[in-house]
């Protein structure tokens, strides 16, 4: 529950680094979750940006802003009524008013004083945070977290070093954190109303009363340390993994394409450098392809279809290229028999899979031979220029009329 939680949080941070600009254009957004708005009136929405650097931000002539709030600075305080989200990220950051909608604040320090009370969540990234007002619901990743006699209306998510519950959780907690310390004051004593979920390295002692539903431990996940006989056992099983789907794919293309293996061999040398540029190309412009004919919709089916076949060509490309090789290699070893090309096939897949699975290098070597895969497969695939059969024609004819001059020679020889 806790990590489903975070991802609220993941999304917040997203949200603040692509809203602290000096100039921010949005529309105002309220929330409606039973909470009442500050005011009922309706409002032209508007953008409020900021900034402020080492100075207190105040305004005396406007202390009422009808819209969301972008503030960027060192030292802010925000002690005007927001009736609409506030976006902070500030070094410190104090909230003396009312926030009519949802906080998403990122700073080292931040305070909510009693007068401050965020009618939505509080959604936050900071080393310290110490809540003294009302606050409806908080997502927040900090190194220490306080409830100072403040009031969190509905759950409490957060991730950190240390929580300190000194005021009231009206719902839920799901932590994650190294202890939580409770006041057990009578006059001030921190209480959460719901159920406490927490996970930590180790089990904390709850005193009793503080926690009114029930408490569940999750001790935090050990990581597992494999062994280099496990490290080694994947690497054969992927290994092997690979040698068999090329040795799949070459039985595939023995029953149902003999004639690209006939010239396979003749796409290394000269060739390389235009399959190299087929396959870059193939790349690039397939994903391009499929997004433009997903976006005329009546071509959409046709889109699909092309993506699945360009997966597919991907998945069998690393394939293709040690089969090219290995025609290469066995052409060179006058290797005619099929059951030794298999046999140097093992040998050539083996190579392959070992290259691509080095450290640094591995990975550009993976890329580059399914590159060179995929140039293959469509070079193998398009049509060949028919200049090269008119070429042949005309030099079959020469030698015929070679051949007849020659006889024709011959004969005047002879008389």
């Amino acid at each position: 529950m806790f990590k489903n939680k975070t991802k609220i949080i993941a999304i917040f941070l997203v949200m603040i680094l692509l809203f602290s600009t000096t100039v921010v254009f949005a529309e105002n957004t309220t929330a409606d979750d039973g909470i009442m708005p500050i005011s009922e009136d309706n409002h032209n929405v508007q953008n409020s940006t900021e900034n402020s650097t080492n100075t207190t931000t105040s305004s005396n002539d406007d202390n009422y802003k009808s819209h969301d709030v972008y503030l960027v600075g060192n030292n802010i305080t925000i002690d005007y009524v927001v009736d609409g989200n506030l976006f902070v990220c500030a070094n410190t950051v104090t909230i003396n008013s009312q926030i009519g909608g949802d906080a998403f604040i990122i700073a080292k320090n931040l305070t909510i004083n009693k007068e401050g009370y965020v009618f939505s969540n509080l959604f936050v990234c900071a080393d310290s945070i110490d809540i003294k007002g009302v606050v409806y619901g908080v997502y927040a990743l900090a190194q220490n977290l306080t409830i100072s006699g403040g009031y969190v209306y509905r759950d409490l998510n957060v991730s950190c070093n240390t929580l300190n519950v000194n005021g009231v959780v009206g719902r839920n907690a799901f932590v994650n954190c190294y202890t939580i310390n409770f006041n057990t004051d009578e006059t001030n004593n921190g209480i959460i109303y719901g159920n406490l979920n927490y996970t930590s390295d180790s089990q904390i002692s709850i005193p009793e009363n503080v926690v009114k539903g029930k408490v569940d431990y999750t001790p935090t996940p050990v990581s597992v340390e494999i062994s280099v006989q496990e490290i080694i056992t994947n690497f054969i099983l992927h290994l092997g993994e690979f040698i068999v789907f090329v040795l799949i794919i070459w039985l595939a293309c023995l029953l149902f394409a003999p004639k690209f293996l006939e010239n396979a061999s003749s796409y290394v040398g000269k060739k390389s450098l235009s399959i190299l540029g087929y396959g870059l190309l193939t790349l690039l412009v397939v994903p391009i392809a499929c997004i433009i004919l997903i976006l005329l919709q009546l071509t959409a089916n046709v889109s699909l279809l092309l993506l699945a076949l360009y997966i597919l060509a991907i998945v069998i490309s690393k394939s293709l290229f040690t089969i090219t090789v290995n025609s290469y290699v066995c052409s060179k070893l006058n290797i005619n028999k099929n059951i030794g090309i298999l046999g140097m096939l093992i040998i050539s897949a083996f190579v392959v899979g070992l290259l691509t699975t080095l450290p640094y290098v591995g990975g550009i070597l993976s890329f580059v031979i399914t590159v060179l895969g995929l140039g293959i497969l469509i070079f193998s695939i398009l049509p060949k220029k028919v200049k090269n059969n008119t070429e042949k024609v005309s030099v079959d004819k020469k030698e015929v009329s070679d051949s007849k001059e020659n006889i024709k020679n011959n004969d005047n020889n002879i008389d």
